[in-house]
């Protein structure tokens, strides 16, 4: 959405519904130029190790109360120029639109050798030995020794581009090392400081209920891993490079085995987080040889099926000076859908020659029935008058009211169909007459069971009888780090939330400390 910056500013008056906290400055980070939101842009508090990230929409609050006129916002960016926003320039009665400029580098020449020529393009070569050595120094980059992280967590889902279900919390996430199981090992662990469902937002106890297997609830063409888990750990395990030793999303798999055998890349260029060059790579699924994207051939990868129309396509951000991975954004869509199966947004950032993560955002798909679906709600027999009376929950399609349409068999044996009609002043009820005497024939009565069916029957809607609608779900979890502990184990005066139960079950800490911590809040209702 690319208007002027007065159209924009009246678009986020008009969206920006949530009422204001007085205590909280509201702000949104947009790039400079195109006006477009920054998402997850990382805001640091100077002279401390605390900050916060910005949400998708590059929407973020800040408390007043632990902030003074002196202090100064850094804003950051993978791509853009760091910015530096005094607090006394903030307004605390309106949003506060904060502007960063993108910094980029052109693709540098790359030279091919005789021996290169017949290899593939060169910044496709170029691009597999950057990533090549970024696996390789995984083990070095990333912390092997114990650390924590004191996060904003949040899961909630999308549909028709408004948030349901939104609970938030604060935690801290204490790790053993990369070298541990990130769900297995008994020191790793959270502990649980703040958790609410927001009322704020809307509600929708569907959106919420477990999966079921295409029953009421399910994944299409795909499956959470049968790890177990709540939302959290769920969302834990969906970090490629925490577990970066463990097959993990689909088509990455196995850094070191499977994701470049898995993958086309091709550099695009060299970009910026504040002064440090990042390559920036794209990813693309390969499409297997002597098949298109269209084909529906099935096969079987590990103990997940997967189809070849499936493609998958992302960005991968690498230091130019050590090869330590710092941002990955992954998608993976069904044939020519623009609906992600799933989709994973992540950022490390490096703190005392180490990477520590600095958000992780993870999304998939779900279909939940839809309640509008035509569905029966009622069958009964008058057996005096040789009528069945079927009742409906949505008004029936009057034109649909053909006799052929519909069957009834009592003891396996089709009964004779004279008429279908409404019931008169019901137009989600119809009476289907019986040929006389039927009921007398069979020994029926108002309590005899009898089997309905139908075809080509519609409610006033057109959807058919029998026919279930589903809706489609975007289910997030994110977690969003405010401040990185390194060399810091679990404490013993702390309890630790159960891995298999949901975090609504999960005993709040009492910590004085973490009040200088926050829940950052979407600011709308709405997503974008």
């Amino acid at each position: 959405m690319k208007n002027t910056l007065t159209t924009l500013l009246f678009f986020f008056s008009l969206s920006f519904i949530i009422a204001q906290e007085s205590n909280f400055f509201s702000v949104k980070v947009v790039d400079s130029v195109s006006f477009e939101p920054i998402s997850f842009a990382t805001i640091r508090i100077n002279n401390t190790n605390r900050g916060l990230i910005a949400d998708e929409e590059g929407n973020f609050r800040l408390p007043q109360e632990h902030l003074t006129q002196n202090d100064t916002l850094i804003i950051s960016s993978i791509g853009f120029k760091t910015n530096y926003v005094s607090i006394e320039t903030l307004d605390k009665a309106s949003l506060n639109i904060l502007k960063i400029a993108a910094k980029v580098e052109v693709l540098e020449t790359v030279t091919i050798t005789k021996s290169r020529v017949k290899k593939e393009a060169s910044g496709v070569l170029i691009a597999e030995q950057i990533i090549t050595n970024a696996i390789k120094n995984i083990k070095i980059h990333y912390p092997k020794e114990p650390f924590s992280y004191l996060a904003y967590y949040r899961d909630y889902q999308v549909f028709e581009n408004e948030y349901f279900n939104l609970n938030e919390g604060l935690l801290e996430v204490f790790d053993a090392g990369f070298s541990t199981h990130s769900f297995l090992n008994k020191e790793n662990k959270t502990a649980l400081y703040s958790y609410i469902l927001n009322k704020g937002f809307e509600q929708n106890s569907k959106f919420s209920i477990p999966y079921d297997n295409k029953k009421s609830k399910y994944i299409e063409n795909a499956e959470l891993p049968p790890i177990g888990g709540n939302e959290l750990s769920i969302l834990q395990m969906h970090d490629p490079i925490r577990n970066y030793e463990m097959k993990n999303l689909a088509f990455i798999y196995n850094w070191e085995a499977d994701f470049i055998k898995n993958h086309d890349f091709e550099l695009v260029g060299t970009t910026f987080l504040n002064d440090r060059p990042i390559y920036e790579i794209s990813i693309k699924k390969k499409v297997p040889k002597n098949t298109s994207i269209n084909t529906r051939f099935l096969y079987v990868k590990g103990n997940m099926k997967f189809e070849d129309n499936f493609r998958a396509e992302g960005t991968i951000y690498i230091s130019k000076g050590n090869f330590a991975i710092h941002k990955i954004v992954y998608a993976v869509y069904e044939g020519d859908s623009k609906n992600s199966t799933y989709a994973i947004n992540l950022e490390y950032v490096p703190k005392n020659n180490r990477m520590y993560l600095n958000y992780l955002s993870f999304n998939n798909t779900f279909k939940v029935k839809d309640d509008n679906s035509f569905t029966t709600t009622s069958l009964n027999l008058n057996d005096l008058l040789d009528v069945v009376y079927v009742s409906f929950n949505n008004p029936i399609n009057e034109s649909t009211l053909k006799k052929n349409n519909f069957k009834l068999y009592y003891a396996n044996v089709e009964l004779p169909i004279k008429a279908v009609e409404l019931v008169e002043g019901k137009a989600n009820q119809i009476k289907i007459h019986i040929k006389e005497n039927t009921f007398k024939k069979f020994e029926m009565n108002a309590s005899s069971k009898v089997d309905f069916e139908t075809k080509n029957v519609l409610d006033t809607s057109n959807r058919t009888l029998g026919q279930l609608l589903f809706l489609d779900v975007n289910q997030f979890r994110e977690i969003f780090v405010q401040e990185v502990f390194p060399n810091k184990k679990p404490s013993k005066n702390l309890e630790y939330i159960d891995k298999l139960s949901p975090l609504s079950k999960a005993h709040l800490n009492k910590n004085d400390a973490v009040s200088k911590y926050w829940l950052n809040t979407p600011l709308k209702t709405t997503k974008n």
